[in-house]
């Protein structure tokens, strides 16, 4: 005798790893407290758009140059305020990459603001490199 139970509310999803996966309307649901509400609702729907697909191909510009080209990846976390792991890689730079972890909501609030949805190659917003280049260090030193 097998039990068939349907996704509550189509709510929830199994995955072919047999766990629960969130409809992309609950989780927008859960991310909005975190990440500006319904205010900012087409641009959380595109960023966990980009957060199920775990990686961001994109370069930070430089004035008077072509810019850094990274890769930005992060392992496969669904809740706001469970801790993703990160790296950053940069193809040209081996020596400047660095990995890293967060709140996934902190993740998901900066691929908002990047113009992943603007150009060809997406660039984060300044909070993110500051706090990924300067103020993460500093979280290090102190510890």
């Amino acid at each position: 005798m097998s039990w068939s139970i349907p996704p509550a509310c189509g709510i929830l999803e199994v995955d072919s790893r047999a766990r629960c996966v969130l409809s992309d309307d609950a989780l927008q649901v859960l991310f909005a407290p975190y990440c500006g509400g319904l205010a900012r609702s087409d641009a959380l729907r595109d960023a966990l758009k980009l957060l199920q697909g775990r990686r961001l191909d994109g370069c930070r510009p430089v004035a008077g140059a072509d810019g850094h080209e990274f890769v930005l990846s992060w392992s496969d976390e669904r809740a706001p305020l469970d801790v993703i792991q990160c790296q950053i890689f940069f193809p040209t730079q081996q020596d400047a990459s660095r990995q890293f972890s967060l709140p996934t909501h902190q993740l998901v609030s900066w691929l908002m603001d990047c113009s992943a949805f603007v150009g060809t190659k997406p660039d984060l917003p300044d909070a993110f490199w500051s706090w990924v280049l300067v103020e993460q260090n500093d979280e290090v030193a102190d510890a």
